[in-house]
């Protein structure tokens, strides 16, 4: 299973400091859910990065992780294109296998933008999830296998993940919201790119119903 290198450390590095115990615990450590909607996060990026660099726990203080949690910060990656945290999110989410994705709970969420773009989250991770199991490899499968059990697991019915009920609910948004990429490396200079069109091959479909234009996140991880 392929693997950012540069995502791989932060994550490492995020999990050591919330199993130190010579951490001094602080509120900022601590994610607080629902995140701002999309446009107070667009307007504070620098900010807010910093904000999610900061903490050492996944779940808000004094509650269990859970795939909400995981939605919502899945949510804060896909907003502000921080694509090696979203691609170590959904890989995340993948390993707790017990997590179905349609079982995601409806979060009911009381901002539009934030609602609009929470429901088209779990298309990603099916597709995803899907491209892992069309190629054999299923959720619960062992991180390291002999060439035995891999052919047995390939052998197995394959189950596909399928998008919560509650996602098809959620009204699209009366206008458009665009959400700027990241520009790659090989750029002169650092900064964002909007797409100007929902015709623009590169913008992703599932945010489209919602009336939402983003480039199609890079969220495929094997």
């Amino acid at each position: 299973m392929a693997t950012n290198t540069r995502g791989t450390l932060e994550w490492c590095r995020q999990c050591l400091l919330r199993c130190s115990p010579w951490s001094p615990v602080s509120p900022r450590d601590f994610p607080q859910f629902p995140p701002p909607p999309p446009q107070m996060m667009l307007d504070d990026r620098a900010n807010y990065n910093k904000v999610i660099l900061r903490r050492k726990y996944l779940a808000p203080r004094g509650e269990e992780e859970t795939p909400l949690c995981s939605l919502y910060r899945l949510y804060e990656h896909v907003v502000l294109d921080r694509h090696i945290g979203l691609r170590n999110e959904i890989e995340y989410f993948w390993n707790q296998h017990t997590w179905a994705v349609s079982e995601i709970p409806d979060p009911a969420d009381d901002d539009p933008a934030r609602y609009a773009m929470l429901a088209c989250i779990p298309h990603l991770l099916v597709i995803a999830f899907n491209n892992n199991i069309e190629l054999g490899l299923p959720r619960d499968a062992p991180a390291i296998m002999t060439h035995a059990e891999m052919e047995a697991i390939r052998k197995r019915e394959k189950i596909f993940e399928r998008v919560p009920e509650w996602t098809a609910k959620v009204p699209p948004l009366r206008d458009i919201l665009t959400i700027p990429h990241k520009r790659s490396a090989e750029r002169p200079r650092d900064g964002y790119d909007v797409l100007k069109s929902m015709e623009d091959d590169r913008a992703s479909d599932p945010f489209k119903e919602k009336n939402i234009l983003i480039w199609e996140p890079h969220i495929l991880f094997i």
